[in-house]
């Protein structure tokens, strides 16, 4: 993969943020950084990199910037990190058959014992497995990514004895090409992994922790909380979890601003048209986000529901929809 100037300036902002931060910054905190390049145009140039998923998936400025495995390769100071990620996968893959029953889990405690990973090592390691496939299945981790652990994939196995990075990619596109002819259908790959490594923000959007203390309804806090607690491999609960957190805010709030909807006909995209066109918010944002749900969320949902082959997305694509969440919870429930 060959890439321009400015490419390689994206990917090499992306990263220096990520080892200083030990978190992945947004499109906007990338674009600040260049704002002397006036022609740095940073949602363009990530969409014009071979295999970015931003190149597949609506992005917006206060996103987190998306990368991938590969381009990291690209950068020689990323050298140590990516030999790091690869004892990691090949400790987790020997954990997986020597212990061979269901449910190894791999935690970030043993592995700073076990493979002497610091702190700031342990918590680069996690959000740079976010980047891989099939090794890790459902997932917890704190919010800043000191405490973590994952179930080891059954495909793990697929990437046993691996040597270098470029083994793991080898093996990954083998596994890829191999599950999409199994079933048959060529777009398969994009229902367990995507022809590309997904970016860090592979990792689910959680609401924050202090937007659900905040929330005075008990039905809603808990399918909040629950959501937060679905593994991001779960995109169909995700998605029903989200509809009906926002089918419940959406009734709360009507109940305060006066409706003629009454609980036995409540259906969300009744209560989005009547929160869009007698606004139920103040703010230009909220209401947005509540055309984006009509609009797009609720098709991206019936999708799912119905199992269409051709569209099963990866959580990147709810993670908007939990952003917009987030925000009507916080108009909903002013801390």
């Amino acid at each position: 993969m060959e890439l321009n100037t400015y490419q390689l300036l994206y990917i090499q902002t992306v990263y220096d943020y990520f080892r200083e931060n030990l978190q992945w910054p947004t499109y906007r905190q990338v674009r600040r950084i260049h704002l002397n390049h006036r022609d740095f145009r940073v949602l363009d140039v990530a969409k014009s990199i071979e295999g970015n998923p931003a190149r597949h998936f609506p992005q917006n400025l206060d996103d987190p910037a998306a990368i991938t495995l590969k381009e990291i390769h690209h950068l020689p100071e990323a050298e140590q990190d990516l030999a790091d990620l690869l004892r990691l996968i090949n400790y987790s893959v020997e954990k997986y058959l020597t212990e061979d029953k269901d449910g190894v889990r791999v935690t970030s405690e043993e592995v700073s014992q076990n493979l002497h990973f610091d702190e700031a090592t342990s918590r680069k390691m996690f959000q740079l497995l976010g980047l891989t496939r099939g090794i890790f299945g459902s997932s917890s981790n704190s919010l800043d990514y000191k405490t973590w652990s994952f179930e080891v994939s059954d495909s793990a196995i697929e990437y046993q004895d691996l040597k270098t990075i470029d083994d793991y990619f080898e093996r990954r596109d083998e596994w890829i090409q191999s599950f999409q002819q199994a079933s048959g259908y060529a777009g398969a790959g994009s229902i367990v992994s995507q022809q590309y490594d997904t970016s860090a923000l592979a990792m689910k959007k959680r609401i924050a922790p202090e937007v659900i203390n905040a929330i005075s309804d008990p039905k809603i806090k808990q399918i909040c909380m629950e959501l937060n607690d679905t593994p991001t491999q779960n995109v169909l609960s995700i998605a029903q979890s989200l509809g009906e957190a926002l089918q419940w805010t959406l009734w709360f709030r009507a109940q305060q601003t006066g409706t003629s909807i009454t609980v036995r006909n409540i259906r969300l995209s009744k209560l989005l048209d009547e929160a869009i066109n007698h606004p139920y918010y103040k703010s230009n944002a909220a209401i947005r986000f509540l055309k984006d749900f009509r609009d797009s969320f609720l098709k991206t949902g019936y999708d799912m529901v119905r199992h269409d082959p051709a569209y099963i997305p990866d959580i990147v694509v709810l993670n908007p929809a939990i952003d917009a969440l987030e925000h009507v919870l916080r108009e909903t429930f002013p801390m």
